[in-house]
């Protein structure tokens, strides 16, 4: 079971280094870290210092909690 699960991560950071350039505002910290993998586990995987992976990762989750800016429109659709 153990070894499913390193295959089923290591497929996991696949399609998020696949996502990447389709998507550049999703980083693969986020992913990874959704994906249930530890800061650790990201940080050997990034090749990036644990302390890089908690900073995206916690910035990510504040930035998908600020509401986004709705542009103004006349009810149908269309601006103002």
């Amino acid at each position: 079971m153990e070894e499913i699960v390193k295959y089923l991560r290591a497929l996991v950071f696949l399609e998020a280094r696949r996502l990447v350039p389709e998507a550049p505002a999703v980083k693969p910290e986020i992913l990874l870290a959704e994906a249930g993998l530890s800061y650790d586990e990201i940080a050997k995987m990034l090749n990036k210092s644990e302390g890089a992976v908690q900073k995206a990762v916690s910035r990510a989750r504040m930035a998908s909690k600020q509401p986004q800016p709705q542009s103004e429109d006349d009810g149908n659709g269309g601006p103002v």
